[in-house]
């Protein structure tokens, strides 16, 4: 899909994103590297009443486990965008907001005056988004009542905002078209901040059952897996399955299971040398088509590219 269809479908085409006139942009284009997590490089200026947004990457491909902290700061917030498969745990000072296997494409957003801590092992990509307050108070005019506390949003994952934030790597995009990329930026923040809470409460899936899920998953991923058959095997109706995973994890199960497909091809690619179309067939892909679509969706690589960069790695 063209970045061009992509802004359509954001509705971003055709008319101003936001409400507000042009503002200063990182006009150098350069995507900030991170000397630590969240925070871009000394020297460098940050998203303020100066600058509305400010671009950063975080990212490494192997090495240790890292645990780091971070405070956002009062004037901005972060909305972090992951673009691949990441090992993370990351809490509040409250409470644990996720633990596990973060898909690409999930974004989480945090509050001036949020302090976050994670852990994260190699390979992990974050590209994070500074976003100036006055940006979002400038752009935003519902009811306050009518938008979630940034604390309380959960991690959710967003395939056209991963396919915007990949879009920002090309360097003729956030070098040579600073303008451009502002429009992307911008459409980026709108579905993350945009974002509305469910207002109907309802209880997350638990703990045991999730583990009865990834016990059955775990058996059973080389066969067909329909909804019914999750919801069974953790003793719920199929409605209530699907809404109980999606509050517990911020997923649809579909979208999970494909996930745990990939995840468990990528183990199988790294130990052996398993001819694709036979990992396909024993992850549960009736065809090597489906399941090279399918891998490229969530890593952003074809399944032969992804295995031989993943084995120079090492």
């Amino acid at each position: 899909m063209s970045i061009d269809a992509m802004l359509a479908a954001c509705g971003q085409i055709g008319r101003p994103v936001f409400d507000f006139p042009p503002e200063p942009f990182d006009a150098d284009g350069a995507i900030l590297e991170e000397s630590c997590w969240r925070e871009p490089m000394k020297g460098r200026r940050t998203a303020s009443d100066e600058l509305d947004i400010v671009l950063s990457r975080w990212s490494a491909t192997h090495g240790n486990e890292r645990t780091e902290c971070s405070v956002t700061p009062d004037h901005c917030h972060i909305v972090a965008l992951t673009l691949t498969t990441t090992r993370i745990a990351l809490w509040t000072r409250s409470k644990q907001l996720f633990e596990g296997s973060m898909p690409p494409g999930t974004i989480f957003v945090s509050a001036p005056g949020q302090r976050l801590r994670v852990s994260v092992k190699p390979p992990f990509d974050f590209l994070h988004l500074h976003v100036a307050n006055r940006l979002l108070q400038e752009g935003f005019t519902p009811d306050k009542d009518d938008i979630a506390p940034c604390d309380e949003f959960r991690p959710f994952r967003d395939t056209l905002a991963e396919a915007l934030g990949r879009s920002l790597l090309e360097d003729d995009v956030h070098r040579s078209q600073p303008e451009y990329a502002k429009v992307v930026a911008k459409a980026i923040i709108m579905r993350a901040i945009g974002r509305r809470e469910t207002r109907r409460r309802c209880w997350a899936l638990p703990k045991w059952r999730m583990k009865r899920l990834e016990q059955y998953l775990g058996a059973n991923i080389d066969r067909r897996i329909s909804l019914d058959d999750m919801a069974d095997a953790v003793g719920l109706s199929k409605m209530h399955f699907a809404t109980q995973f999606r509050a517990a994890t911020g997923f649809r199960p579909r979208e999970y299971l494909l996930f745990r497909r990939i995840e468990q091809a990528k183990a199988i690619m790294t130990a052996t040398d398993t001819p694709l179309v036979q990992v396909a067939l024993s992850v549960g892909f009736n065809a090597q088509a489906h399941f090279s679509t399918v891998f490229k969706r969530f890593t952003g690589k074809a399944p032969a590219q992804w295995k031989q960069e993943c084995r120079r790695a090492v």
